[in-house]
């Protein structure tokens, strides 16, 4: 039988936003920018931007999952 490895993903404050960390790896960053969007970056690159905190933290777990 497989065993299901467990991830945890931290969230911490940055000067521009918040960085999602696994382990000592920086995961994405989220951005917030002067008229409310959110961009989403991972590996230092642009993936999308959107309207809602909430949308974008899914977008860059969602991300990471698929890196996987």
């Amino acid at each position: 039988m497989s065993k299901k490895k467990e991830t945890e993903i931290q969230i911490s404050d940055s000067q521009d936003g918040v960085v999602l960390t696994v382990g000592k790896k920086t995961v994405a960053e989220i951005k917030n920018n002067a008229d409310d969007t959110y961009d989403v970056f991972v590996n230092g690159k642009l993936t999308k931007t959107l309207k809602a905190y909430p949308e974008a933290l899914e977008e860059a777990i969602k991300m990471y999952n698929l890196a996987l």
